[in-house]
């Protein structure tokens, strides 16, 4: 269900502040039954970062885990959301996240990303306080998790990794190789000069090639 707003309240989001005072407002409507049950909204922004909505997804559900990213983007898809925030109360007032509450928040990240539409935040309020996912670095850990994660992205992630330490190895491979030419280079143009200044002394060129490791035909044109 979307809720209803004002023009005060399509707001441009700057901070998490900025979304607990409207959301706040919006279970305030509620009353005391309602304020009592759990309610999980989604809020939708354009490219500038201002509301474009706010959905109600779930209401009075037991168990959040349970809530469908399929249902919970559709309307960001409808309006053309490019972020999303995702809020949710806790009727008793701890703020907390569950494990449950982490990991909807895992999942709904790697379905934003699937439909190129980006889960900046999660927030958890109550009447007196809420608790950012951003604000206290949940959510970057939560980034980073594997765990939901599409099989197809995870092998194309991987096969990528695997073309960049092939890479790396091809330079250092062929840094040392290069390096061992310049050094078999170096060693071939001090023992042609060795050869020439023994040439000129008229010494044998069967010793001059025993020295200094070029083949007879090579020191007889120097």
């Amino acid at each position: 269900m979307e809720v209803k707003l004002s023009k005060q309240q399509k707001v441009t989001v700057n901070s998490a502040q900025d979304i607990y005072l409207i959301m706040r407002q919006i279970l305030r409507r509620e009353n005391k039954i309602g304020q009592g049950q759990e309610h999980f909204w989604m809020v939708g922004l354009n490219q500038a970062n201002k509301i474009l909505y706010i959905e109600l997804v779930a209401l009075g559900s037991a168990n959040m885990a349970a809530i469908n990213p399929r249902e919970a983007f559709r309307m960001a898809i409808y309006k053309l959301a490019v972020r999303v925030i995702m809020v949710h109360n806790h009727p008793g007032g701890n703020v907390k996240p569950s494990y449950e509450d982490q990991d909807l928040t895992d999942h709904f990240i790697q379905a934003g990303k699937f439909l190129k539409i980006e889960v900046i935040d999660h927030l958890i309020i109550s009447e007196e306080t809420y608790h950012s996912f951003v604000d206290s670095g949940i959510f970057k850990k939560l980034q980073e998790s594997e765990k939901w994660i599409l099989p197809y992205k995870l092998k194309e992630r991987i096969r990528n990794e695997g073309k960049t330490e092939g890479l790396n190895e091809g330079i250092q491979l062929g840094e040392k190789k290069g390096k061992e030419e310049g050094l078999k280079e170096g060693l071939r143009e001090k023992a042609i000069e060795m050869a020439k200044a023994l040439k000129q002394k008229d010494i044998s060129i069967t010793i001059i090639a025993e020295t200094s490791g070029l083949s007879i035909e090579e020191i007889k044109n120097l």
